[in-house]
């Protein structure tokens, strides 16, 4: 019931929607009527069509099918027409290699041509090209055995000639590569080989064995003949090894050679015949502009082309190695601009060049790198000779005590090497200057290129520097050990005898070990210069055991006394110095100073070996000198300084003059005597110092005399004494601008005592090599001459000379070069007694202001001092309210105003000094 209701309904509903829809269904049929209409019409068109397209088919393809015959004849009509002409010239070809012409660079070049001939067709299977081919290989085998000859006969005549020759054979067979890292392959096995065989224990003492004479009857068990360490088999061992060495080094020089020969042979030969296979390389050397590439410039094209091959990385070695040989740098490297032509011109980054340009600029930027690095042939083969000789030296004592200690045979073996080098003409003329190439290691002028090549012979190579610190360090070390070791010998207490001070033997003993060390040093300038320094820690070394034994405190200061056996002491050692100092100063200069390796110095050097030496003497010994004999001057300075305080005790105001000279002098002059017979007459003063003569009686100045090492104790004392001299000198001029009262007499007494005062010093100078006061203190020596002249001069002259310099005042000449402070002093010591002196007015004694003045005090300190005495004076009269001033004192404020300084004090209006 209920599906019989739902079919009526769908019935219903279906009528309805095409009763509504009627026109459009209507329209939809005849829709459908008129395109199977069109389908069909459309259909026999088509039918049509293929039917007319089978009918010109039919019409064209018998004479496609002709053309397509006429086509394929005429292709085996062309490959046959260049195959015979390339028969015909592979023909003519082996016809002119079969001649043997003499021009064996022509005939390569045919051979390369012939095979680029083979490889550009199918030969196989005709007759006469195998025929030739056998011809061509047979051919190329002989040109491959000329080429080998023509190159291991260049390198025996340095024939650059023969040499390009046989490079370009293999480079016209394509073989150059294989054949220059064959070759560099070959040398440095060879080297290689030679050192490892020059430093073999086994085969070295094998060597040694062999040259001994058998002695009948001894023994010979295991072990007895194997010592070369011990008695003279030590040194048969070293002169074979050294011999051994030698011959390494030679053959190194013969592969630099070789190499340098190879590298400027491939950056000068060019591929220039006319038959070979041209190539336009993107990478060029220099600033050549030549069509025609060079051999490095192929091998370089031939690097960056290939580098995936695997003896590419051989190559790039190679030519890195051969580069640096003849100083190519990688700024000469020019890059061919087409490689970078397809890199778009609004992008930079490199990801935009193609996969071949790219690892082709990669690998260029990779060999310049390697290019900055490397230090050619000899670099590598420094490097090889470090790390074999320090392996050797780690692993066996027998090496090392022979590299260790007699390092200047190694340096002198490279040495030679490096003056042989030079002398080659290879080495002597600019690198392919006709190329440009080299970064101007040599200018083109012959005065500067002699003074480079000057300069370029006093220094080794970094490479070899580097290989040869170690070596050098530990010879250095030990040569300090041996220079040290002898010292410590001398001053130690089994080896002194009765003394504790070394002999003369022993001073001898340690100058010839220092002579000697610098002896074996002359074989390099460098060399000499850092065994200089050691020598010159030797000589710091000796004097701080020497300082050891100096003897200090009171027993070495007292000088009233009998010299104590510790000043005694004292002395002995100054002269000790001295005469070690002389002796190796003479002795170098007598051995050493005229040797080649001085006057090969650079000249940019500012001390010499000797020079370090001397300032080494000087600083050591001259000071320490000079320290020794300072507390016993101390000791001396101290009572000559009281004795000038005793004139003060003396009156100097008598109306007449005295028929004796002052106590106070004569007291000085016993003193001085005493301290120079008993104190110091054991200073050495002959010019023969350890029995070699200085010959120092041309200009004996002190000057002269102390520019180097003192050559005796008296030169010592001359030194250590002029300070002091300095001090009692301007301690006498103070005392006597201090002494008062002071009559015409008893100034007309000072003078003579300035006279007599240069006398008492006198003996401690040295009268017989001219030595004097005027010598040794000139400056206060002229003070004490120039005070004289103003003692026995009127107030009033004095006062005119500083006053009124540009005026003549009296007929008395007076030198104005003592501190006007002095002659002030003195000027108050004319004054009548309530005019104190400037101390007495502020409460000091003489001894007080004395030291107070010679505290380093100024001139303008001084002059206020007593400007403030004058200043003291003027209160009194003012407070005593009187009515005039001493006469003096107007010349007195004369002087003062006419002073540097403040005279405020003094310049306000005065009293006159006459009554009213």
């Amino acid at each position: 019931m209920f599906s019989f209701r739902s079919d009526s309904r769908l019935d219903s509903d279906i009528y309805h929607h095409v009763k509504r829809h009627h026109q459009d269904l209507l329209n939809k049929a005849t829709e459908i009527d008129n395109l199977h209409n069109v389908l069909q019409l459309t259909e026999e068109k088509i039918s049509n069509l293929s039917y007319s397209m089978d009918k010109v088919k039919c019409k064209v393809q018998v004479p496609f099918e002709s053309l397509q015959q006429h086509i394929i004849r005429f292709r085996h009509l062309q490959v046959t027409a260049e195959v015979l002409r390339k028969i015909a010239r592979i023909a003519l070809l082996v016809k002119r290699v079969q001649a043997r012409g003499s021009d064996l660079s022509k005939l390569s070049g045919y051979l390369n041509e012939i095979d680029y001939l083979f490889s550009s067709m199918d030969w196989k299977g005709i007759h006469i090209l195998e025929s030739y081919k056998r011809t061509v290989d047979q051919s190329r085998e002989d040109m491959i055995n000329q080429a080998w000859g023509l190159i291991n006969a260049s390198y025996e005549l340095a024939n650059q000639a023969q040499l390009g020759l046989g490079l370009q054979v293999f480079q016209h067979f394509g073989m150059l590569s294989e054949v220059i890292v064959e070759l560099i392959q070959k040398w440095k096995t060879e080297f290689e080989e030679s050192l490892v065989d020059a430093i073999d224990v086994e085969k070295l003492t094998q060597r040694v064995r062999s040259r001994q004479p058998k002695v009948s009857g001894a023994a010979g068990g295991p072990g007895r003949a194997s010592l070369p360490g011990s008695g003279g088999q030590a040194a048969a061992f070293h002169v074979a090894m050294w011999t051994s060495l030698d011959g390494t080094v030679d053959r190194l020089e013969r592969f630099l050679l070789h190499c340098r020969l190879l590298g400027l042979t491939l950056l000068k030969q060019r591929d220039t015949v006319p038959g070979a296979v041209s190539i336009h390389p993107v990478c060029r050397i220099g600033d050549s502009v030549d069509s025609h590439p060079s051999l490095a410039e192929l091998l370089l094209d031939e690097l960056l082309q290939n580098e995936s091959r695997a003896v590419s990385g051989k190559l790039r070695t190679t030519l890195v190695l051969l580069f640096t040989s003849v100083h190519v740098r990688s700024h000469q490297l020019n890059i061919d601009p087409a490689l970078f032509e397809s890199i778009p011109p609004q992008s930079s980054d490199p990801s935009a060049l193609l996969p071949q340009q790219r690892a082709a600029q990669s690998v260029l930027l990779d060999f310049c790198t390697d290019l900055k690095a490397n230090e050619g042939f000899l670099g590598w083969a420094s490097d090889m000779l470090s790390d074999h000789l320090s392996k050797a030296a780690s692993q066996s004592s027998q090496i090392r005590e022979p590299l260790h200690g007699e390092y200047p045979k190694l340096l002198k073996l490279l040495l030679d090497l490096e003056r042989r080098l030079r002398q080659t003409q290879l080495f002597s003329d600019s690198d392919v200057s006709n190329l440009r190439l080299d970064g101007a290691p040599l200018t083109g002028q012959p005065g500067a290129q002699d003074e480079q090549l000057h300069q370029q012979r006093q220094k080794l190579p970094v490479c070899i520097l580097r290989a040869l610190s170690p070596f050098e360090t530990a010879y250095l070390s030990r040569s300090l050990s041996r220079l040290f070791d002898r010292v410590a010998m001398v001053f130690s207490p089994t080896t002194s005898s009765n003394s504790s001070i070394p002999d003369t033997n022993d001073v001898d003993g340690i100058v010839q070990n220092a002579v000697n060390e610098l002896a074996y040093a002359t074989v390099h300038y460098d060399l000499l210069y850092k065994v200089s320094r050691n020598v010159a820690k030797m000589i710091a070394l000796f004097a701080s055991k020497v300082e050891g034994l100096i003897t200090v405190g009171q027993s070495a200061e007292q000088c009233v006394d009998a010299p104590t056996p510790g000043q005694q002491n004292n002395i002995r050692l100054v002269n000790l110095l001295c005469a070690f100092g002389t002796q190796i100063e003479l002795t170098c200069n007598r051995r050493l100073r005229n040797l080649p390796v001085l006057k090969n110095a650079p000249t940019n050097d500012v001390h010499s070996p000797f020079d370090v030496i001397q300032e080494a003497l000087k600083t050591s010994l001259n000071s320490l000198c000079v320290s020794i004999l300072d507390p016993l001057l101390r000791s001396v300075g101290e009572v000559v300084l009281e004795i000038l305080e005793t004139m003060h005790g003396e009156s100097f105001n008598e109306t007449e003059p005295r028929n004796t000279g002052s106590q106070y002098m004569e007291n000085l002059k016993q003193f001085v005597s005493l301290v120079r017979r008993q104190h110091l007459s054991g200073l050495t003063r002959s010019s023969r110092v350890g029995g070699i003569n200085t010959s120092l009686s041309a200009e004996p100045r002190l000057a002269r005399f102390c520019d180097g090492c003192f050559f005796c104790g008296e030169i010592a004392l001359q030194e250590a004494i002029r300070p002091h001299l300095r001090r009692w000198i301007d301690a006498f001029l103070i005392h006597i601008s201090l002494v008062r009262p002071l009559s015409e007499a008893g100034r007309m007494q000072l003078a003579t005592d300035c006279v007599e005062f240069a006398a008492a010093l006198n003996p401690l100078s040295m009268s017989n090599m001219e030595l004097s006061l005027s010598e040794l203190v000139p400056e206060h020596y002229i003070q004490l001459c120039a005070l004289k002249p103003y003692l026995i001069t009127s107030t009033e002259e004095i006062v005119g000379v500083f006053t009124k310099p540009e005026k003549t005042v009296g007929p008395t000449k007076l030198d104005r070069c003592i501190p006007p402070s002095l002659i002030c002093q003195h000027l108050f010591s004319r004054a009548p007694a309530e005019i104190r002196s400037p101390h007495e007015a502020v409460g000091w004694s003489v001894v007080q202001y004395v030291k107070w003045l010679q505290s380093g005090r100024s001139e303008a300190e001084r002059m206020a001092f007593l400007r403030n005495g004058l200043a003291v004076y003027t209160r009194e009269v003012e407070m005593r309210q009187q009515r005039e001033y001493a006469p003096i004192y107007l010349q007195l404020r004369a002087f003062l105003q006419h002073q540097p300084g403040d005279p405020e004090k003094l310049s306000r209006p005065e009293p006159s000094t006459t009554g009213t």
